[in-house]
C-alpha cells in the first residue's frame, strides 16, 4: 500500500486577494520539500506600502512558480494529496496553476476523505501534534509534519524516519 502524501501552502492575504507564499509537500518516503515562492507580479497588492511581507527575503530566499509547479507535478502525479483542510490550499494550488496557465497533475482531497474520524476530532488531534511538538501552524512544514504523524498513528505509514526524538527535518529540493 502507498503512503498517502500531504501538502500545505503558506500565503499572504494582503493584496487584492490570497496569494501562496510558500508550500511544502511529503513525498512517498515521509521526507518534506519546502520551498519559499517568488510571488508573481499580479498577485501583489498596487501599493507597495500595503505589501505586509519582507520583500528583500522573496526576492533572495523564493523559487519562481513554474519551477515550484514543475516539482511538485513532477512529486506528486496522479496520486490524491491530502490538507489539513483548515486552509485555502485548493484555492492556492489552484491560483498558482491558473496564473501560469499549467495543469495540475495530481488531485487534493482533505484528511477526512483518508481517515475514518470526525473532521472535528482529526481537527483537534492535528492540533494537539503541532502543540506537542513545539510546531508553529502558520508555518507549511509544519503542517505536513503533523499530517505525516497522524498517517504514522492510524498506520498508514512506518515510523519517520529521524523522528525518534521529535527534531524531524525535511528537506529544501534544490530547485
Amino acid at each position: 500500500m502507498r503512503p498517502p502524501q500531504f501538502l500545505k501552502f503558506e500565503f499572504d492575504d494582503a493584496g487584492p486577494s490570497i496569494y501562496p507564499t510558500a508550500v511544502a509537500w511529503s513525498l512517498q518516503d515521509g521526507r518534506i520539500k519546502n520551498v519559499v515562492l517568488m510571488p508573481e507580479q499580479e498577485w501583489l497588492p498596487l501599493d507597495s506600502d500595503d505589501w505586509q511581507l519582507d520583500e528583500a527575503h522573496y526576492k533572495e530566499q523564493g523559487v519562481p512558480p513554474v519551477e515550484v509547479i514543475r516539482e511538485m507535478n513532477e512529486d506528486l502525479a496522479e496520486i490524491t494529496v491530502y490538507t489539513d483542510g483548515l486552509g485555502p490550499d485548493e484555492e492556492l494550488r489552484d491560483l498558482l496553476y491558473e496564473t501560469l496557465n499549467h495543469g495540475c497533475t495530481f488531485e487534493m482531497a482533505v484528511l477526512s476523505d483518508l481517515l475514518p474520524q470526525s473532521g472535528e476530532e482529526l481537527v483537534d488531534r492535528y492540533q494537539q501534534l503541532i502543540f506537542d511538538r513545539g510546531l508553529d501552524p502558520q508555518i507549511a512544514e509544519s503542517g505536513v509534519y503533523a499530517l505525516l504523524l497522524l498517517a504514522q498513528e492510524e498506520g498508514l505509514m512506518k515510523a519517520l524516519e529521524g523522528d525518534d526524538d521529535g527534531d524531524y527535518r525535511g528537506e529544501s529540493p534544490e530547485l
